[in-house]
């Protein structure tokens, strides 16, 4: 018995002793300049996106803030920099669906685990991405388009910029459960998938609504349905892939996380410094709506929660479609 109350105390004042050290931590953060890794080229979405961060992050803080892009691996060069870094604030790791959910179940061996090595600080928001047709394609929803694609198997060409992204992702979807026979046609970056839809070389393909905007209100591509749970305001007459019966987890996402073991005071700073900016209307008007980013103000470990949710959807889409890890 007295054993027992010994160990119970040498664990209590263990405990103490820990969260002691990390409010100190967090009394004395931040203490250096402080990083953004991003898995990304400088000019991409998710390159752009925590650039916005830079000037009233680092005013908040009162540190200098850089970005320092860790390009190469579909992101896996940048997350295992994050991983890897000193857990204590001073570093933060711009993520996305890519990074969390896709790698993990496409990939066999990864040198990080997006359960164990990072923890959330905040949902940036959902990248929302459309289903979009040339205008010379009869069809005008996503049933007319498989019905083509049953009726003259591999004749309607299907853009996308990579075997592993969403809109290959849907093709290959609607090819097993539904029968659509498209003929997929890859491409080496989105801009490249853009111009083909555009000149009808592409006559289908998944884009981010934002750079199809101007093309669909000139009448120069035709929206068939969005990746978005609601109906958006400016694309009112665009139903949802989920209106259409078609419920996958490829949502585009953008977050910020940090390596696990970072003090919990630290990321609750950080999540309340970053969610103050993002809630500033400027803010809103000139860079998460211009990037089209559909936000949810989750705490930290809702954040965590939807990772290993959408973790699980992910692996149970991929065991599907019958895509092995490679």
């Amino acid at each position: 018995m007295e054993q027992t109350i010994r160990t119970i105390q040498k664990l209590t004042l263990t405990v103490c002793a820990i969260g002691g050290l990390q409010t100190a931590q967090a009394q004395g953060f931040p203490s250096q300049t402080i990083r953004v890794i991003v898995p990304a080229i400088a000019g991409a979405p998710s390159d752009t996106l925590p650039r916005t961060l830079i000037e009233p992050l680092g005013r908040a803080l009162g540190q200098a803030i850089v970005v320092e892009n860790r390009v190469g691996g579909d992101g896996i060069i940048g997350a295992e920099a994050c991983v890897r870094a000193v857990p204590d604030g001073h570093t933060i790791c711009s993520s996305g669906n890519s990074m969390m959910s896709l790698n993990p179940v496409i990939r066999a061996k990864l040198p990080y685990d997006p359960i164990k090595d990072v923890s959330g600080v905040v949902f940036s928001g959902f990248f929302d991405s459309v289903l979009v047709a040339h205008p010379s394609v009869p069809a005008n929803n996503v049933n007319q388009l498989v019905d083509m694609a049953k009726a003259k198997p591999n004749t309607v060409n299907w853009g996308h910029f990579g075997l592993n992204t969403t809109g290959n992702f849907y093709q290959s979807w609607l090819r097993k459960s539904r029968g659509g026979e498209f003929f997929p046609v890859p491409y080496k970056t989105t801009t490249q998938v853009l111009q083909a839809l555009l000149a009808g070389e592409a006559q289908v393909a998944v884009y981010a609504w934002p750079a199809l905007l101007p093309h669909l209100k000139a009448g120069k591509l035709k929206a068939l349905a969005i990746t978005a749970d609601q109906r958006l305001p400016f694309l009112s007459n665009v139903p949802t892939f989920a209106e259409e019966g078609i419920k996958l987890p490829l949502r585009g996402w953008f977050g910020y996380n940090v390596p696990s073991a970072t003090p919990r005071p630290v990321v609750n700073r950080l999540h309340a410094e970053i969610r103050k900016i993002m809630a500033d209307p400027s803010y809103k008007e000139k860079v998460l709506n211009v990037q089209g980013l559909a936000g949810k103000d989750w705490s930290p470990e809702e954040f965590d929660v939807f990772v290993r949710t959408e973790l699980k959807d992910m692996a149970e889409l991929i065991n599907y479609l019958g895509i092995k890890p490679e």
